[in-house]
């Protein structure tokens, strides 16, 4: 069993990588290389044209910047998405339990529509577009092995 209580600090870590990684190669360039190629071209608007287009490359600049500080707007902004849950995961071969002070949910695995694994997390997401999130430092051998027959299905 696994109660999810990982520090606040592991979720973020999550977070970033969700939001850097999380989505294919596209969407990965975008935000890494998306938000200085914006603010460079900003500049380079108000630099040397700015006689011709000052709003466009201010807009920019200003865009551009919060572009890049985004994940950290949301970070600060949604502090309740990183607050723990008193929630206990029992990590079965058929099943998973979610049991939250006398409520108890049994999820079969074929409940979830994407199952992945990533460098220290796994993630198993409903066709809801809720996800869970084990960390790998927090599974016992038994749970990380159970996880990982379930994603190489």
């Amino acid at each position: 069993m696994i109660k999810q209580e990982f520090p606040k600090s592991e979720k973020v870590k999550i977070f970033l990588n969700e939001y850097y990684f999380g989505y294919g190669s596209y969407h990965t360039f975008v935000r890494i290389f998306g938000g200085p190629i914006t603010l460079a071209l900003g500049i380079y608007l108000y630099l040397y044209k700015f006689d011709q287009q000052e709003a466009f490359a201010i807009f920019t600049i200003i865009y551009s910047i919060y572009y890049i500080l985004k994940p950290l707007f949301i970070i600060l902004k949604r502090k309740d998405w990183f607050e723990n849950f008193d929630q206990d995961y029992t990590i079965e071969p058929d099943k998973l339990i979610i049991q939250k002070g006398n409520s108890r949910s049994e999820l079969d695995y074929s409940e979830f529509e994407l199952r992945l694994k990533r460098k220290t997390y796994y993630v198993l997401k409903t066709k809801a577009k809720q996800a869970i999130y084990f960390p790998k430092s927090l599974l016992e051998p038994y749970e990380i092995e159970i996880l990982d027959k379930l994603v190489e299905k």
